[in-house]
């Protein structure tokens, strides 16, 4: 089986679907003094066609933004007409469309509009946007004149979708004198999608390795996943090094919960700078980053934290078609956290988040019930929401079902003995930690999920 199909190809090079990772286009990095306004980043970033937007997003960030201040800056340069900011709002319209799938038909405009003004990256992704998401004869052949211009101009990711959609890949293979000729110009987006062709994992990697020393920031992060573990982490700093949104939130997220994990070790800098990498994928639009974010904040991790920006980044993660992300925007609508409450509504969201494999919900779900908030104080909803939770693979789930047993709520008194059954199951299920989860439970009287959201 082929590692990617033609279609979803087409989708991967040109970086406008959803989660897919960005391949950062091959020209230097744009580097501006600390100073520098969004304004002037993006005016050069045009200059130099490039479509990396690390450092628009680290400006905004290390001036004391977050994910949507940069987005309301971005629109408004989008709303001037510079066209790296309309390639910035089509990818982000773009992320919404598993949810708002009209998202499609405005990031389409907001491209053609950019590559109207030959800024190459734009011209690049309208063209491959078109063949995506299009049969018509007639937008594809104005797409065709747009990337042929593209190619012109000298961009080598236009080539190489180029060779895909002409049809020169399919017909004359790698030994076609065009396809050579890119081979030698070492074009790592020709070899990116040479790869993803390849029958055996071991073609799959021999042409994902040279596309990563040629300068694929893509290539570089997915060769994580194949390396041995010595090796993971020269290509995950490779990753980072070109700027690449997944491999930044990744290792962000990373950072953090290690940090986390390290108890009397930890190293509030280390973990300040992976939130700072978490925060920078999300502005360069990647939906995963906003829900880690999110739930990080929600968590009590940073020093950014507001409800407000906790529940919208929920929101935009719920957007994105993410089911944790629907979660956290029901849980913060039902709590009325950052948001005006609306339980009814919350809770709907959270049964469909929990439909939809949603990590943590049932959690929140027990907290709701255990405490009353926003709904009817329920013991035995509580309850059964954590058996969900214990099902759905979570290992502390009946140390807190003992926990809050023992505790009894406004709807059910204290239960010693069913308490003790559940720690015993706990432990009979592998759960070597339940004993301190519990004590430490009871000992501060009382439990809920995201506590630092909740109050």
């Amino acid at each position: 089986m082929c590692y990617m199909n033609h279609h979803l190809f087409i989708l991967s090079l040109v970086c406008i679907g959803g989660i897919c990772p960005m391949s950062v286009q091959a020209a230097p990095a744009v580097v501006q003094a600390p100073q520098s306004s969004l304004s002037t980043i993006l005016r050069d970033m045009v200059k130099q066609n490039s479509d990396d937007f690390y450092n628009a997003a680290a400006a905004e960030y290390d001036s004391g933004g977050n994910m949507l201040t940069f987005s309301s800056k971005m629109i408004a340069e989008a709303g001037k007409g510079n066209p790296a900011a309309l390639l910035w709002q089509a990818k982000y319209l773009n992320m919404f469309a598993p949810t708002e799938p009209e998202q499609v038909a405005s990031s389409l405009k907001l491209l053609e509009r950019a590559a109207a003004t030959e800024y190459v990256p734009a011209m690049v992704e309208y063209a491959g946007m078109v063949y995506a998401q299009t049969d018509s004869d007639a937008e594809r052949k104005k797409a065709m004149r747009v990337l042929m211009q593209a190619c012109k101009k000298g961009s080598p990711k236009a080539r190489a979708l180029y060779l895909i959609v002409s049809g020169r890949m399919q017909s004359g293979g790698i030994t076609a004198p065009e396809i050579v000729s890119e081979l030698k110009k070492k074009n790592y987006y020709l070899e990116e999608m040479i790869a993803a062709a390849q029958q055996e994992e071991s073609s799959f990697l021999m042409w994902m390795e040279r596309a990563a020393e040629h300068g694929s920031a893509f290539a570089a992060f997915t060769l994580c996943d194949f390396v041995s573990p010595d090796k993971v982490e020269t290509f995950m700093k490779l990753a980072e090094s070109r700027h690449l949104p997944a491999a930044l939130g990744h290792k962000g997220l990373m950072t953090v919960r290690q940090q986390a994990a390290r108890m009397e070790q930890y190293d509030a800098a280390i973990a300040a700078e992976g939130l700072r990498k978490l925060h920078i994928s999300a502005m360069m639009c990647t939906p995963v980053a906003m829900n880690s974010l999110a739930s990080l904040y929600a968590e009590g991790y940073g020093e950014k934290f507001s409800k407000e920006l906790v529940c919208e980044l929920f929101r935009l993660a719920h957007r994105c078609g993410d089911p944790n992300g629907t979660a956290g925007l029901g849980y913060c609508m039902v709590l009325g956290a950052g948001c005006k409450q609306d339980a009814a509504a919350g809770l709907a969201l959270m049964e469909s988040a929990r439909d939809k494999g949603a990590q943590w919900v049932n959690q929140a779900l027990a907290s709701m019930y255990f405490n009353g908030d926003g709904v009817p104080a329920d013991m035995n909803k509580a309850i059964s929401a954590l058996t969900e939770d214990y099902v759905s693979g979570s290992r502390h789930a009946y140390a807190i079902m003992a926990a809050i047993t023992k505790l009894g709520n406004a709807a059910a008194k204290p239960d010693e003995r069913r308490a003790q059954l559940y720690l015993e199951m706990a432990s009979a299920n592998g759960d070597a930690q339940a004993p301190i989860f519990y004590d430490l439970i009871v000992k501060d009287g009382k439990w809920r999920f995201l506590e630092t959201l909740a109050n």
